[in-house]
């Protein structure tokens, strides 16, 4: 019997190991992916959620243009950061509301309602003492009108995301109401 030399064995190896080697690239290996499921758009929103869109856009820009006078006017140090935080957390609050709209297709208006510019150039020319009241008033009184709106436009909403929005701006002014005292 013949063995063969240990050059013939080495070059059949190495062929048969190169071999081995092009062979898995011609495998495909595993399937191709499947294709993704197609984007699915958000609804747009109803009456009912425009309304409340509506209804948080005027009290966000209310608050939010009365909150920085009194970062100027007040009286009192707590109510002038009161103001500053009341900027800061309802401008976010507005933010992720635009947001919101926009993929709800539903259009904002830009500035408060005339009633309430008609307060905003009220309270502008109030200054100390007199500005604090008023504005712990006016912090208070809009709780309890914003509350019952919100609860109102809740149960009419069908965004799960626009109903929590408004949830949490009435827990805020709650809690910025009882700062204010």
């Amino acid at each position: 019997m013949l063995f063969p030399s240990r050059h013939q064995v080495l070059a059949c190896s190495s062929l048969i190991i190169s071999l081995f080697s092009l062979s898995a690239c011609m495998n495909p290996g595993q399937p191709p992916a499947p294709p993704l499921p197609a984007l699915t758009e958000a609804a747009p929103f109803s009456v009912a959620d425009t309304n409340l869109a509506a209804k948080i856009n005027d009290v966000d820009l209310t608050h939010i243009a009365l909150a920085s006078l009194a970062k100027t006017n007040a009286a009192r140090n707590d109510i002038a950061q009161l103001g500053e935080t009341i900027a800061k957390d309802l401008t976010d609050n507005h933010d992720k509301l635009t947001a919101l709209a926009t993929t709800g297709k539903a259009t904002l208006v830009a500035k408060p309602s005339a009633q309430n510019q008609k307060l905003i150039s009220q309270m502008q020319h109030l200054h100390g003492s007199a500005f604090d009241r008023a504005y712990a008033r006016y912090l208070a009184s809009s709780a309890k009108t914003t509350s019952a709106a919100i609860d109102a436009g809740n149960s009419a909403s069908t965004n799960a995301d626009l109903a929590k929005l408004a949830v949490d701006l009435k827990t805020k002014l709650l809690g910025y109401e009882a700062q204010a005292k």
